[in-house]
């Protein structure tokens, strides 16, 4: 584990002596006020590994595939062996636990000493410095990372298809100031009556509201923000009804607003019509391509999620292009809307627009898009929860590690209001 050299210096103990002498003095009459003391500062800044484990093994040597933290638990092992085909993988899961009494902040987790192939890759380390930016004392963060043989990378030499590499983390102290200005006191006038000083820190103005067409107004900056949609569905598990109202804005094509569902759709709540086979809370497949498309892309099974607005539509799940589009204009990134180009199928950027925040917990590894792929022998579009856009294992239709998340296009004469969330007027 690295630490800085000046860090190093925060957990040196030391000895504060306050001394304060103040002397007020009138005509001929004095007094003296004495304050004295002692402050002992000692801390301990120490992060470490813990509760390293494989989550999912697919074309890997199960055996020999291992995470190892180190007795001094500041360094993870992780062996890889005998990946078998493109699109096979591993993924881990490890926490990174504050057992020191100083709030800290991860700066990077780092492969040291990797050996293996150029073509094998390691994804998802990068979001522990936009999910996990600071671990305050006795909390974790959990992450987790894949290492894999992408679909695109190419053939890799026999002899090469295994890696191994250990992980760094680097962190400084985040504590911040403990006070602001001078301390607190009260003061009194000569009939001992309070004397209020008015400290309200005024708030920031808040952005202007845009008002009007809801296609007119919302642009890219709009994507990802909350609205107030609201559906009625048929709760399977309660065979009652049950208010959807978790959506957000993911695309505006000036004819229509798309929004998705901001979390996997629970079972419970998929349509009969769809024929889909489920398992778990969020798992969905099929047995077949057809089976799977149809289920997703058939807008009157999905009528339901349309019922919150007149003139709405709904599916099973956003299509690749529509995803793609709404990513180059939020993020001013250019990737590919072709499903045919292999060249980049990579989501940089990725929040809770677009990759949900359940699918390290709930058994659910990417979402489902309704576009078929390119390669004949796999199925759909899918988005893992690190942000890759394709798919990584053969007959993928009838994978359980997919959840769907539903979208519903709003009608072109929709009116509301956009601010720091959206508000359909109805």
């Amino acid at each position: 584990m690295k630490k800085k050299a000046n860090n190093k210096k925060i957990i040196i103990a030391m000895l504060i002596v306050l001394l304060l002498a103040l002397a007020i003095g009138y005509a001929a009459f004095s007094d003296i006020l004495t304050i004295s003391g002692t402050a002992n500062a000692k801390g301990t800044f120490d992060l470490e590994f813990q509760n390293a484990e494989v989550v999912k093994n697919v074309g890997a040597d199960l055996e020999k595939t291992t995470a190892i933290i180190s007795e001094d638990k500041n360094t993870l092992t992780v062996n890889v062996a005998d990946l078998s085909y493109p699109g096979s993988g591993v993924e881990f899961s490890v926490d990174i636990v504050n057992v020191g009494t100083i709030p800290a902040e991860v700066q990077a987790v780092t492969p040291t000493n990797i050996n293996g192939s150029d073509q094998i890759k390691v994804i998802g380390l990068d979001v522990i410095k936009t999910d996990h930016p600071k671990i305050e004392v006795g909390d974790k963060c959990n992450i987790h990372f894949t290492v894999e043989w992408p679909v695109d990378s190419g053939e890799i030499a026999e002899n090469k298809s295994s890696i191994s590499f250990g992980l760094e983390i680097e962190y400084v102290q985040s504590t911040g100031e403990a006070f602001e200005g001078n301390t607190s006191h009260i003061d009194t006038d000569k009939g001992g009556n309070t004397i209020i000083t008015n400290t309200t820190t005024p708030e920031e103005p808040k952005p202007p509201v845009k008002e009007g067409i809801l296609t007119e107004i919302i642009d890219s900056t709009d994507y990802g923000k909350v609205i107030n949609y609201k559906a009625t569905v048929k709760n399977r598990s309660t065979n009652s009804n049950t208010e959807v109202s978790n959506w957000k804005v993911l695309y505006n094509d000036q004819s229509n607003i798309y929004l998705i569902l901001d979390d996997f759709l629970p079972n419970n709540l998929l349509p009969a019509a769809t024929r889909l086979t489920t398992s778990g809370q969020y798992n969905v497949y099929a047995s077949s391509i057809t089976s799977l498309l149809t289920g997703l892309r058939q807008i009157s099974y999905w009528s339901e999620f349309a019922n919150g607005v007149d003139g709405a539509t709904a599916q099973g799940a956003p299509t690749f292009e529509i995803v793609m589009k709404s990513h180059n204009e939020k993020h001013n990134t250019n990737i590919s809307t072709d499903p045919t180009d292999k060249t980049n199928r990579k989501l940089d950027n990725t929040d809770t627009l677009y990759v949900s925040h359940t699918d390290k917990y709930n058994g659910v590894a990417f979402y489902r898009l309704a576009t078929e792929s390119p390669e004949s022998s796999i199925s759909t579009w899918i988005i893992a929860y690190h942000g890759t856009v394709g798919c990584s294992a053969n007959n993928y239709y009838g994978d359980g590690s997919a959840g769907i998340r539903p979208v519903v296009i709003l009608p072109s004469t929709l009116e509301g209001t956009v601010g720091e969330t959206i508000e359909i007027k109805q």
